[in-house]
């Protein structure tokens, strides 16, 4: 005997996309999160979303448009600046449009679509661990705030969105075929504010700025999201690697001394610190009766570290197989394999590119990229193009190629052509992802190559 269908744990983006999926189809489901039912949706986020995502959610699952109240500004563009701070370049067109948003509205107002269908929400709710029936996942423990009697809930499928810290995930006993843990290097560790800027006129609030500092954020970057003319949202991510500094003492020694807004008077509206994974998918985010969605099954962009977009997609793939599983009345990894390749066809392929491309970035010094951008050796439609599909096209190095004629070469350039090559090889080998959990350790298999040279480049 069940309590529920389903039980998510985890509020965020991605575990309340999959909760409203399966109301939405009329299953039983429970959406746990430890946070009050005021601040769900609070977190340290860059609060900015690319349009395009929505309009994959309406296809899939019916999501309609945020309200006025969740959008703080339109956004028609990203500007990357070169360390110098004197060179940038913009990326613009239909994948660079979106708006930046208010995080919490945006978390409560999913909630809210949550609340229009049968789901049963538990704030305020701590999940202590997973329980097992035979060897396979039947519900969750918890403890709700207010009382200090611990109770088991059981569920045909718990879905994992707990967060980078993966909860559940590294509960899991060693014989699950999903990766507990995930590793120190594929983290990124950002700390952000946002301020109202009353001394200080963002005269372009529309074009976000993401600035490259190899010395200060390695494998990551500042950015400066404007929220209107007098309103920002501006913070800084590096990847975990050994030797890392702590980003608040960036922010604080880097960020407020070289930013001329900063330099005025300003109202702190908030302020936090966070982590996400910055790599590709988990290599299975199914078990028996268990998935994982969101930072949980690290569905982030591995370059930027935007999560919203992917994890909203993974939730409502999740959703979507969930709910032909519980209709089958089969839950078994077999059943919800789907999953995977729904997600690793689409998004996944993407990732796994960009995570390549992410280890060849580490490589790069502040001297390679401003002489990059100062030559114009890539453009921003060359960038755009990378960020969209994961790929590199083979007419952007020979446009490359030509311009550096008589030039001379530089590192930023140096391995480019070979990390093009891992790229494709990569995502190709996502496009030939398993149809069954029969072929996944061969497939695994054919990943290690790739990664073992692209990390042997980086010799990180």
């Amino acid at each position: 005997m069940v309590d529920y269908d389903v039980i998510v744990v985890g509020a965020g983006t991605a575990g309340t996309t999959a909760a409203y999926t399966l109301g939405k189809r009329g299953h039983s489901v429970l959406l746990i999160d430890r946070k009050s039912r005021e601040k769900i949706g609070e977190k340290t986020c860059g609060d900015a979303l690319a349009s395009h995502h929505l309009a994959t959610l309406n296809d899939l699952i019916g999501l309609p448009n945020p309200p006025k109240n969740v959008i703080e500004h339109p956004v028609q563009g990203i500007d990357l600046v070169a360390p110098d701070r004197m060179n940038r370049i913009r990326m613009s067109g239909p994948s660079a449009i979106g708006f930046s948003f208010n995080r919490l509205a945006l978390g409560q107002w999913l909630l809210s679509l949550v609340e229009t269908t049968d789901v049963e929400v538990f704030p305020s709710t701590k999940v202590l661990h997973l329980l097992y029936d035979d060897d396979k996942v039947s519900g969750v423990r918890i403890r709700k705030a207010d009382s200090d009697t611990e109770q088991d809930l059981k569920s045909t499928i718990v879905i994992d969105a707990s967060g980078a810290s993966g909860l559940l995930r590294r509960q899991l006993k060693p014989s699950s075929p999903i990766d507990r843990e995930v590793a120190v290097e594929d983290m990124m560790v950002a700390t952000r504010c946002i301020y109202e800027t009353p001394e200080y006129t963002f005269e372009n609030p529309e074009i976000l700025e993401i600035h490259w500092n190899q010395d200060e954020t390695p494998g990551g970057y500042t950015w400066v999201f404007p929220q209107g003319s007098h309103r920002v949202n501006v913070g800084t991510g590096l990847l975990t690697l050994p030797g890392h500094k702590n980003p608040k003492m960036i922010f604080d020694s880097f960020v407020r001394s070289n930013w001329d807004f900063m330099k005025t008077n300003l109202v702190l509206i908030d302020e936090g610190g966070g982590i996400a994974p910055v790599r590709r998918p988990i290599d299975t985010m199914v078990d028996d009766n268990f998935m994982l969605v969101g930072d949980a099954a690290c569905q982030v962009n591995p370059v930027h570290g935007g999560g919203i977009g992917p994890s909203m997609q993974g939730g409502a793939f999740a959703g979507i197989t969930a709910s032909e599983a519980l209709e089958s009345g089969d839950p078994s990894i077999d059943s919800l394999w789907p999953y995977n390749v729904r997600y690793m066809k689409s998004y996944g392929v993407k990732q796994a590119g960009l995570d390549i491309f992410r280890w060849h970035l580490l490589t790069i010094t502040n001297d390679d990229i401003t002489f990059a951008f100062r030559k114009g050796i890539i453009q921003g439609s060359d960038l755009l193009s990378v960020s969209v599909s994961g790929k590199i096209k083979s007419s952007m190095l020979g446009k490359m190629k030509r311009l550096l004629s008589g030039v001379g070469n530089i590192p930023f350039l140096r391995g480019l052509s070979k990390v093009s090559k891992l790229m494709s090889e990569i995502r190709q080998l996502y496009n030939e992802y398993p149809e069954s959990p029969d072929g996944l350790s061969s497939w695994k298999t054919r990943l290690e190559p790739i990664y073992s040279q692209v990390k042997e480049d980086t010799r990180i």
